[in-house]
């Protein structure tokens, strides 16, 4: 039975596949439903070819494991990971929104101060994955996900698959994206935290231009391009970036790693400070000046003059080297071209006003869902961010991006700095601990904490299931959500399964299946007919469930209905699993008035199979019935009887 044959239907005892919702090379993708914790799941199930490869699924298993280690709110969150009906998936956090790349597709170029904030989220991610020793090495916008509330999320970390689009690959692992491929990948070299970082300055490339660096026919001839060429310059496909920002694009396209930005928290700080209208750092200058000339062409390659050549040959007169040409009057045009382009722009910007709506001052101080709400009257899409701040501006609107005051289009997305405060504290992994022990551990962080009671098939009632968020660096004084189990579990629908398939997947949520026959004219022998406690309902953890399993038909006497009504012989045979017929059409025909020595009309006169005979239940009765009928022929033609 294949997965598409399981929709509707339970999935390893506790996700009930609603639809498919993505395919790839790799695995499918389903939209399921998580009976144990009650929520939407992405259930994403590694496809038949690959489940039969060891080598495959053992990567599999630990990329899934790795990827399930990384809880963070930039992040495609990972709840589980397992093995059934001979296969293996993972079931991830389930979100609506459109990925990245259809978003760059439908709007780019981006303005300069959404392309930057969707980049600082995906950047964040890295950073935390990268400081765990996971490496994405599939960084893509197809692995970028919008949230509802306007956050991106990166999914797919160390779990490469095949996409629409083209793939480089090597003996037994898939290394990445052609498009997004990084120069040491498309040569088969040690992949790490750099290669993301490249694959990351074209993702931004990409939203600022509406365009990729490097295109060509096929997947080779782009990784060459990858290797060997110098991306085009980003202000020559949109003028309206900045210099500086372009610097930070060029810098994490160096073909060279260690020309890149050391760390995706680096380059993180140098969008930042880009962003607010600062200069790049010194090390990103010296960079992109290193990048210019060796991708310049004739500046890269030093060809030595004919006097030196004809002085080391030793023959002839020694020749003076020829005069240098000043570049003074080339410099002098650059710089007036320079100035025309802006004040250009600056007129530009003048004559068009200031347009769309401001960015209002009096968020400033406001919550986050505050600050939400006023932008959202003026039509602008808010997103919060943490930042360190003091303790008294915890929870607070410390700043905006675009700074307050500017005039932006509506849709346009302004990035919210609320206080975390002095800094982060670590939130130790509080899964299958005492809620006692929990609450103790979450005050001596000096955090806040709710709780929350959720069904587990796991953890014994009392303990912690989960937190959200999940262990790692939260925000000093923030609030951590405790999923704390009941101590129950969602007795699953069994209809139709055999007793020793019921009983396993009773086993599975900690529940014991005790199987006892029921005979049952509809339900074939051998599988189940229903169970108690009922399907659906809640049952505390290692209940006994009793399961009826049809034996088939029983037998049954059929009883006498002779003299009885319609209603009455109905009733009487259904009582004894039997099903009543009646021949209306073909009655007892009576010439003599009905008495109660000898008939009533309407009453049973015929029966078969007749009174006292043992039949299987669900066989039909064929009843007649007597009826007063003096004008029938057979009363007429010969007198009365």
């Amino acid at each position: 039975m294949g997965i598409d044959d399981k929709i509707g239907r339970p999935f390893d005892g506790r996700y009930r596949i609603e639809r498919r919702i993505g395919s790839g090379g790799m695995a499918d993708v389903y939209l399921a439903w998580d009976e144990t914790l009650g929520r939407e799941v992405a259930l994403k199930i590694l496809a038949d070819r690959y489940a039969r490869d060891p080598g495959f699924v053992e990567r599999f298993r630990r990329e899934a494991s790795a990827a399930a280690g990384l809880n963070h709110p930039n992040i495609v969150a990972v709840y589980d990971r397992g093995q059934a009906e001979g296969t293996y998936y993972i079931a991830m956090e389930y979100l609506e929104g459109p990925t990245l790349k259809q978003e760059i597709g439908r709007r780019a170029p981006m303005p300069q101060a959404e392309a930057v904030g969707y980049a600082l989220d995906a950047l964040r991610a890295l950073e935390f994955a990268h400081r765990r020793g996971v490496v994405h090495r599939d960084v893509k916008p197809h692995n970028m996900v919008l949230t509802a509330d306007g956050r991106l999320k990166v999914t797919d970390f160390g779990i490469a698959r095949a996409q629409n689009t083209q793939q480089m690959t090597e003996v037994g692992s898939i290394v990445g994206t052609a498009q997004y491929l990084s120069p040491e990948q498309a040569r088969g070299m040690e992949v790490g935290p750099a290669s993301d970082i490249y694959s990351m300055g074209i993702v931004l490339y990409e939203m600022l231009s509406g365009e990729l660096p490097f295109t060509g026919d096929g997947a080779v001839d782009i990784a060459m391009k990858q290797v060997s060429e110098p991306p085009p310059p980003l202000r020559s496909k949109n003028p309206l970036v900045s210099p500086a920002l372009e610097q930070v694009v060029m810098r994490a396209l160096a073909k060279d790693p260690g020309l890149r930005y050391g760390s995706a928290h680096q380059m993180c700080d140098e969008l930042e400070r880009v962003a607010h209208g600062g200069q790049v750092s010194s090390d990103t200058q010296q960079a992109t000046q290193m990048l210019a000339a060796v991708g310049g062409g004739a500046a890269a390659t030093q060809v030595l003059p004919a006097y030196a050549s004809s002085r080391a040959g030793g023959g002839g007169r020694d020749q003076p080297p020829p005069a240098r040409r000043s570049v003074l009057p080339w410099l002098l045009v650059a710089v007036l071209l320079l100035a025309s382009a802006a004040v250009g722009y600056v007129v530009y910007q003048k004559l068009r006003g200031p347009g769309g709506p401001a960015v209002p001052s009096s968020v400033i101080g406001k919550t986050c869902s505050e600050a939400r709400g006023e932008l959202r009257v003026l039509g602008l899409n808010g997103v919060c961010h943490g930042v360190r701040s003091s303790a008294a501006r915890i929870d607070q609107v410390i700043s905006t991006n675009p700074p307050v005051g500017s005039h932006l289009a509506k849709g346009s997305r302004v990035l919210i700095a609320v206080g975390s405060g002095p800094g982060s504290v670590t939130l130790p992994d509080l899964t299958g601990q005492a809620l006692g022990s929990a609450i103790a551990t979450i005050q001596q962080l000096h955090l806040h904490y709710t709780q929350n009671p959720v069904n587990s098939p796991k953890q014994p009632q009392g303990d912690i299931v989960s937190t959200k968020p999940g262990p790692g660096q939260v925000p000093a004084g923030s609030t951590v959500t405790l999923n704390v189990s009941s101590g129950q579990v969602v007795v699953p629908d069994l209809t139709g399964d055999t007793c020793v398939q019921a009983q396993k997947a009773l086993a599975k949520i900690t529940l014991t299946g005790t199987c006892q026959p029921q005979s049952s004219p509809s339900v074939p022998s051998g599988q189940v007919i229903d169970s108690s406690p009922a399907s659906g309902s809640l049952a505390p953890q290692n209940t006994a469930v009793a399961v009826s399993i049809s034996s088939g038909p029983g037998q049954t006497v059929v009883p006498n209905v002779i003299d009885d009504t319609k209603t009455e012989a109905q009733g009487a045979l259904e009582t004894q699993g039997l099903v009543a017929k009646f021949l209306l059409a073909h009655p007892v025909i009576e010439c003599q008035p009905p008495s109660p020595a000898t008939y009533t009309d309407g009453t049973v006169a015929v029966q078969s199979p007749t009174g006292g005979q043992t039949v299987s239940q669900g066989t039909q009765v064929w009843m007649r019935l007597y009826k007063y009928l003096p004008t029938d022929p057979s009363c007429t033609s010969g007198g009365v009887p």
